[in-house]
């Protein structure tokens, strides 16, 4: 006898939840991944996505339209229903017809309408939300015989619109919110801005390639440059390994032998006198930004960006660079798992979140030299001078013994499909040596009770003695390496750090600690220790020195409090979230208030560059 499947009692309230928490990010994704797949079925030479708008009742709506292997009347009954797809493979892994479907109708509830041209014939049907029946369902139209239906033949009008019926295709159409809604200005939801290139972009970004031949064009209302109020004219959107090349930009693959994921490092530059990187001359459609992403099977998830992308690239180990460099982490083929709606990747072992900083050690380790001399040309001018409180500050870690095992968090999810391979097989248990082997055979004692003695040594082995006052050198005592101080100048440096009001921030992963020389406490010990040498021969170098000493004395304070907070890993009352707390840029930001502590060291330091200067003008007048 056949088990008796499970069944659905209230298809209604199913169909409604699992519309309404569809997230509304991936709605083009679903519309171009459908257009894309059907397209790749057309003959080589037809192979055509375009997105363009429709306009209905004197309103835009943005419309996706693709070649391909076309749907009769029947089959668009069957296609839009939820969890139903023609003409494609149904996978948990694959495009499995859900997505365009529940995206599409949170955003578009007044209507999506779907047009299909097969042998000839067109046939129409449009679903949403019905406010009568509280459901969402396919909308009856009334014919001119007066009858009611939900799918009927529109191949007049289509022809009347100039459309050919030679060959199949079909054309889906986002009424919106209302039939006052314009998608074109507003695709996401009334009110929502968004950018005018913003579905061309988010093509751009997500997808790595489309099907083989498949050429996507788009209206230029909807793209980069001229075109604005235009319409009728199309620009080609293009991938970015497609840019790449075009461009000519340095990339370079690098694969991790241990889990077969590869690491792709991107140059792209800055154009000559202007701010924009090289790709986007070269993405005349959509908008081109360095990011960094994963890549699982040709499309990208948890994608930074522009600020999201600077704020978390020192983890990646880009303290500076992220504007010029771009980094996708891509994983091989079963080593991850889509969600439900496709907008983030999963650990298919226990189904928690998959992100990009799970990498983030691997995308260090795997770096070419040239990325780090990238890296190093980005950096800002003067950046090694805090050399000598990063000494200070390696001398007092030293002193509190922090050992750099202790300064480790471990991670929160495993960083490598070896880690995961090893937590589900087991390790295996160390085989005892001969000597250990020989050593545990049970023994009988006076007793004349079996025995098994503890492990000694084989045998007694020289030992050497040092000379008195000899250490430990600090690479045995494994103590933590001091963080480095990476200082910003800028407002935009500050912006891209998350550091906007806060003092400074600390990435435990490189321990790197940037700090903020434009927090408002430099200004206000700066103008105190200016007034303290009113007998300065040129008021604006002593201002600039004034700066530079309240700029370094700030470092030096979120640098001590970095190092306190550290040492408290050696105790068992603290948990992991006490100690992110106390390196958060909010307590730092504390430590670097109390600045009258750090005025006499100041004034020192002033007093002592003014000798040099002085001495080396001596100099050079002699």
């Amino acid at each position: 006898m056949a088990p008796d499947q499970l069944s659905i009692e209230d298809r209604k309230f199913l169909v409604t939840r699992l519309i309404q928490q569809a997230p509304i990010n991936t709605l083009v994704r679903e519309f171009f991944k459908n257009a894309d797949e059907n397209a790749a079925l057309a003959p080589e030479d037809r192979r055509i996505v375009e997105i363009y708008p429709t306009v209905i009742d004197g309103v835009r709506k943005i419309t996706f339209y693709n070649t391909g292997v076309g749907m009769s009347a029947a089959e668009l009954k069957t296609a839009t229903n939820l969890s139903s797809s023609v003409n494609k493979l149904m996978s948990v892994d694959a495009n499995f017809g859900i997505g365009a479907k529940v995206s599409g109708l949170v955003a578009s509830p007044d209507g999506i309408r779907y047009r299909s041209c097969k042998n000839g014939e067109v046939n129409e049907v449009t679903i949403g939300y019905d406010d009568k029946d509280d459901a969402y369902v396919r909308f009856h139209v009334e014919l001119p015989d007066g009858s009611m239906e939900t799918i009927y033949d529109v191949t007049r009008a289509a022809v009347s619109e100039g459309r050919d019926v030679s060959y199949d295709w079909t054309e889906v159409v986002l009424m919106g919110e209302s039939p006052e809604h314009d998608t074109v200005e507003f695709p996401i939801g009334l009110g929502r801005d968004v950018d005018r290139s913003f579905v061309a972009t988010s093509i751009y970004r997500r997808f790595v390639s489309f099907s083989p031949g498949v050429q996507v064009r788009i209206d230029v209302s909807m793209s980069r440059g001229g075109g604005r109020g235009e319409t009728g004219k199309t620009r080609q959107v293009r991938t970015l390994d497609e840019i790449c090349e075009r461009a000519g930009l340095h990339v370079e693959d690098v694969t991790d032998p241990a889990t077969d994921i590869t690491i792709r490092y991107i140059h792209d530059p800055r154009m000559e006198g202007t701010s924009h990187t090289t790709s986007s001359r070269n993405s005349a459609a959509s908008g081109s930004t360095t990011f960094c992403a994963l890549v699982y099977k040709d499309e990208r998830y948890d994608f930074r960006t522009q600020k999201a992308w600077s704020a978390v690239a020192p983890t990646f180990g880009f303290p500076f660079g992220s504007k010029v460099m771009t980094v996708e982490i891509r994983l091989p083929d079963g080593a991850a798992m889509p969600t439900q709606y496709r907008d983030a990747l999963m650990w298919r072992h226990d189904r928690s979140p998959l992100l990009a900083e799970h990498h983030a050690q691997l995308v260090r380790e795997l770096m070419p030299a040239w990325v780090r001399d990238v890296i190093r040309s980005e950096s800002p001018e003067g950046a090694d001078d805090l050399n000598d409180l990063q000494s200070d500050l390696q001398t007092l870690l030293d002193e509190l013994r922090v050992p750099s095992s202790i300064m480790r968090p471990a991670p929160k999810e495993p960083d490598s499909l070896l880690s995961i391979m090893e937590a589900d097989e087991g390790v295996p248990e160390r085989e005892p040596t001969t000597i250990e082997a020989e050593h545990d055979e049970p023994r009988t004692n006076e007793n004349g009770r079996m025995s098994r003695p503890t492990a000694s040594r084989a045998a007694k082995t020289r030992v050497r003695t040092a000379p008195d006052g000899a250490t430990a050198n600090k690479i045995s005592r494994g103590l933590e390496r001091a963080p480095e101080i990476k200082m910003l100048l800028t407002p935009e440096e500050v912006s891209e750090r998350g550091l906007k009001g806060r003092a400074a921030r600390f990435y435990a992963e490189v321990q790197t600690l940037f700090v903020n020389g434009m927090y408002p406490v430099v200004e206000r010990m700066a103008a105190e220790i200016g007034d303290e040498f009113p007998d300065a021969e040129d008021p604006e170098e002593m201002r600039a020195l004034a700066t530079q000493a309240s700029q370094r004395m700030l470092a030096f304070r979120v640098g001590k409090a970095t190092c306190f907070a550290l040492a408290k890993r050696l105790l068992d009352d603290w948990s992991s979230e006490d100690l992110e707390r106390a390196t958060s840029p909010e307590s730092l930001s504390m430590a670097a208030d109390d600045y009258q502590q750090s005025m006499r060291l100041a004034r020192k330091w002033i007093k002592e560059r003014l000798k040099v200067e002085r001495a080396q003008a001596l100099a050079e007048a002699a």
